[in-house]
């Protein structure tokens, strides 16, 4: 269930279907990001994640694998955005705890160094 609910939660942010995105998470969901930023609550989290990857030029999430055993779940995805008219790409592993309702319930991000595509070959996953 756990795999199943975080595939649905990042395939409906990659098609900015926010709330389809939020029907993923608990009410009181906390999101830990990159640098120790946090949100709050489900609609605090989805208006978030929608203004901002709204306001990205040519923004793509690619999901290339989720782990689960059950209580948690880690995705292994990048996202793509134009800067300066380049694509520039992080690398990010995602951490998911899910309550017992199957809802996640708090999102850790963690990032690796992000680096415009052309100018480094992609490695193979």
């Amino acid at each position: 269930m756990a795999r199943a609910t975080v595939t649905r939660f990042f395939t409906a942010m990659a098609a900015g279907e926010w709330d389809a995105m939020a029907e993923c998470l608990a009410v009181d969901v906390v999101r830990v990001g990159p640098f120790r930023d946090v949100e709050v609550g489900r609609a605090d989290y989805r208006d978030f994640l929608a203004t901002t990857i709204g306001a990205l030029e040519g923004y793509r999430l690619d999901l290339q694998r989720v782990w689960s055993d059950g209580e948690r779940a880690v995705a292994q995805l990048s996202e793509t955005m134009e800067v300066g008219g380049r694509p520039r790409r992080t690398d990010e592993a995602i951490v998911c705890d899910l309550g017992p309702d199957g809802l996640i319930r708090r999102v850790e991000v963690y990032l690796q160094r992000g680096y415009f595509t052309a100018d480094e070959p992609d490695i193979d996953r």
